[in-house]
């Protein structure tokens, strides 16, 4: 599997990476297709937070162009977080827009390890049944020190999710199983430390895609400073799906150049420690 990394400065030049991405991958999808980015509650995309529209109209403008129909689909932690940013960022204009929050609900069977069932909007049916784009936002995670492409499914499920948070790694792991992208592009323009709710700004100005949610989680937080293997979703996953960490075909730009450390928030740096 090969992940693409880029430096990219500015949101300006977004398209520039969507395009080389999708030149280098040639994703197929379904005719109509979910595209799920992070939108955890409604924040200025310069903050750090959430996956910035310019990348989510990036990727709307090459779909459509290839003559793919896609839905952007988002939950957000609070009920309205989703629509909010919908309208804030004209996102209705060019696509169909899903608040997942406000769909009927479905029960799905995980049979994971820890995982067993999940209540969540009738679109992760879509999800578990065709190709989807994940839009994640590169930052940093309370529990799960970072939170990328796999944690991103968490957008799916019934609010609030407190339950995903005991033994939330396996759980991850489990859902992932069920929920797997088949392309990613990560948005790290300006990045997220501090907390996932409570962003400090970081401009890192880096990009990443690619097709295993898992090479680019390793390869996502080895940019954050992280140790990849120290992530338990991250090492667990990879031991489950067979993805060996230190093989990963990385193209693009020099990523121990691009490296750069994320801080955490106390609360962050002694939960984090703990293995849930």
């Amino acid at each position: 599997m090969v992940v693409l990394v880029r430096s990219v400065e500015s949101y300006e030049r977004v398209g520039e990476f969507v395009r080389e991405a999708f030149d280098l991958f040639k994703p197929r999808f379904n005719e109509t297709l979910l595209i799920k980015p992070n939108f955890l509650k409604f924040d200025n995309p310069v903050n750090g937070c959430i996956t910035h529209p310019d990348v989510v109209k990036a990727v709307v403008d090459v779909l459509k162009e290839e003559g793919y129909n896609p839905v952007i689909a988002e939950g957000g932690f609070y009920r309205d977080s989703a629509d909010e940013c919908f309208n804030a960022f004209n996102l209705r204009e060019i696509a169909e827009c899903r608040n997942i929050n406000l769909e009927e609900r479905v029960e799905v069977r995980v049979d994971g390890r820890a995982l067993k069932v999940v209540e969540a909007g009738k679109s992760i049916l879509d999800a578990i049944s065709n190709p989807f784009v994940s839009l994640p936002k590169l930052k940093v995670h309370t529990l799960a020190k970072a939170t990328v492409t796999i944690k991103n499914n968490m957008g799916f499920l019934k609010k609030p999710a407190m339950f995903m948070h005991f033994r939330i790694h396996q759980k991850l792991v489990d859902l992932l199983h069920l929920l797997n992208p088949s392309f990613i592009i990560v948005d790290g323009v300006i990045g997220g430390a501090g907390s996932e709710m409570s962003t400090k700004p970081v401009r890192h100005g880096v990009m990443i895609a690619g097709n295993n949610a898992i090479e680019v989680d390793a390869v996502s937080a080895f940019l954050m400073g992280f140790d990849p293997e120290s992530i338990g979703y991250i090492k667990k996953a990879s031991e489950e799906f067979g993805v060996r960490l230190d093989s990963i075909d990385v193209k693009g730009d020099d990523m121990e150049k691009l490296r750069i450390d994320y801080s955490r928030n106390l609360t962050g740096r002694i939960l984090g420690s703990i293995n849930w």
